[in-house]
């Protein structure tokens, strides 16, 4: 009974948008209006759902997550235009996590015998010095700028790749630096938790992660030519595609790395989570501007199925033209937005059928409800918990890729779009997976509304006065809805009550 009062409080909800947006506006403005909505809704979406599952299993707030939706689009865009910067540096990224597993290896097995006290907590820090001063020293006058600079309608950069680039040596020397910074810096995660099992296991589990990254850090290495031409002269719809994968996967990587090394030793410690987190986002953005700049970026080139400067009359006309718009109602609405509602859904309908249905998604239910029965089980609950980050993350910075031919890239887009979602999470519930796609259908919708009441206005019956809303109140107009949320169910629709 409750789960079909929360359905229909969200149903006359979104029935009451819609309504409303079609009573003002009229079908054609108004259609315009919900496509708009349902656009911004899926971007909310892919950015709030991750946000819920981290929060759902693990309690953890992360305020990080906007960061990673921004690095997943100047990943994509950077992929998409300028591949040189990516295959310059992710062999770096590589060796450094060969060298970790490595480290990681060595500190096991010394740890078998045993390291208590003062010692380990001395050994652990001086690691971790000792590694961040490496890794600071194996990349010391790298050629940032020139491998960044570039024209995207120029393959190769306003700087020639030859130029901008590294000789192969003085890369492998860096790569030599990596492993190394590594391997001190696994010797201090080593420290974290102590495991009683076989060093033949250990070894086949770290030394096969430590051979695979470095195998792939010297074969993009001394392929980085011939990829990047490979890479540039791919269509642009194959391109755009591997971007999307490409930013996803280190949307993961960047979501492991943040729970295994920033949030597992704080479980339970809320406040110095928060804490940590916002520092990351901070950090992530500053970061961000010293690599690519301050400047933001041209919307990135999107599809070529939306790219013909015209507009199809019906989706069945578009399917042979291809126009960049298609007819609604009178009105031309772009077909890359048909494009992020489409992911948008299919997203929402892949992660729901992962959690009804496969293993993994009866674990992290049921980590939600009792994670410490599920360890009892016998069940590694510290590999969900990170399985579930970076999950999250793949989302996260998927939707800043697929938002990039939409909104452009720049700096500050993570900390919109996060308060964005952040504030759908709300509203659905937080923790709740359904509840953040109700949320984020509401904020888009209303969101939507608001806008084309700035830009259209609304025209009284009788009256031959337009009314416009000022961008304030459009923007105001979301925190409105979550407040009258709030109010009448404090947790959220689909909340559960404290």
């Amino acid at each position: 009974m409750k789960t079909y009062r929360e359905v229909i409080a969200s149903v006359l909800i979104v029935s009451g948008i819609i309504l409303g947006a079609y009573w003002i506006f009229g079908p054609s403005k108004a259609t315009a209006t919900l496509l708009s909505g349902l656009t911004l809704a899926s971007l909310y979406f892919l950015l709030g759902a991750g946000l819920s599952l981290i929060f759902g299993l693990m309690d953890v707030l992360n305020f990080a997550h906007g960061i990673i939706f921004m690095i997943g689009a100047y990943i994509g865009y950077t992929f998409h235009s300028n591949p040189r910067l990516i295959l310059n540096t992710v062999p770096l990224f590589l060796n450094l996590g060969a060298g970790i597993a490595m480290g990681n290896f060595i500190k096991k097995l010394l740890d078998q015998q045993g390291m208590e006290g003062l010692h380990r907590r001395f050994l652990t820090f001086f690691m971790l010095l000792l590694g961040v001063a490496v890794l600071l020293w194996g990349i010391r006058g790298f050629p940032l700028r020139p491998l960044v600079a570039f024209e995207p309608t120029t393959p190769g950069g306003a700087i020639p790749t030859a130029l901008a680039q590294e000789p192969l040596p003085r890369m492998t020397a860096r790569l030599g630096w990596m492993s190394l910074s590594g391997i001190f810096l696994g010797l201090a995660m080593g420290f974290q938790r102590r495991e009683d099992v076989s060093p033949w296991k250990l070894f086949r589990r770290y030394i096969s992660y430590a051979f695979g990254f470095t195998v792939a850090a010297f074969s993009i290495l001394y392929a980085r030519d011939i990829l990047e031409r490979f890479l540039l002269g791919l269509s642009t719809d194959i391109r755009f595609l591997l971007a999307m994968l490409a930013s996803a996967l280190v949307g993961a990587a960047l979501g492991a790395l943040i729970e295994t090394t920033f949030i597992r030793p704080f479980y339970g410690r809320p406040v110095t989570q928060i804490v940590l987190t916002l520092g990351l986002m901070f950090a992530g953005g500053e970061l961000v501007k010293a690599i690519w700049g301050k400047e933001g970026r041209a919307p990135m080139p999107s599809l070529s199925l939306f790219a013909v400067s015209c507009r199809s009359t019906n989706l069945i006309a578009w399917l042979r033209e291809h126009c960049s718009s298609i007819d609604v109602l009178g009105r031309a609405f772009p077909t890359y937005r048909l494009f992020i509602i489409f992911v948008g859904v299919l997203i929402l309908t892949g992660v729901t059928l992962l959690l009804r249905y496969t293993r993994l998604g009866m674990i992290v239910r049921a980590g939600v409800q009792d994670s410490e029965m599920v360890e009892a089980l016998g069940i590694n609950v510290r590999r969900v918990f990170t399985l579930v980050f970076a999950l999250g993350s793949a989302l996260a910075a998927l939707g800043g890729v697929v938002a990039a031919p939409f909104v452009g890239v720049f700096p500050d887009m993570g900390g919109l779009f996060q308060l964005q979602a952040f504030i759908a999470v709300v509203i659905g519930g937080m923790g709740s997976y359904p509840g953040t796609a109700v949320g984020a259908l509401i904020l888009g919708l209303a969101r939507a509304f608001g806008d084309t009441l700035v830009t259209t206005g609304f025209t009284f019956p009788g009256i031959a006065y337009t009314w416009r809303a000022s961008p304030a109140i459009a923007r105001a107009s979301i925190v409105l809805i979550m407040a009258l949320v709030l109010l009448i169910r404090p947790s959220g629709i689909f909340g559960k009550k404290g």
